[in-house]
């Protein structure tokens, strides 16, 4: 298995908080309200970020114990 450079899991982490952010913003969070189908999306980029999160800390993590 091959570790993100740090820089590049910095970047990744940045991008999966974006898409949490974006994800949670009023006006979307308001069109989720009405429509299953963004409700249901919204759930998949939440989970797309935090595992984008997740990995970037690991490989932080490990990067920093080398």
């Amino acid at each position: 298995m091959t570790l993100l450079t740090p820089r590049n899991a910095v970047l990744l982490g940045a991008l999966g908080l974006l898409l949490e952010v974006l994800a949670i913003i009023p006006p979307i969070d308001d069109a989720t309200a009405t429509n299953p189908t963004l409700h249901y999306t919204q759930h998949g980029v939440l989970f797309l970020g935090g595992l984008m999160m997740g990995v970037a800390l690991r490989d932080l993590l490990v990067a920093g114990r080398r």
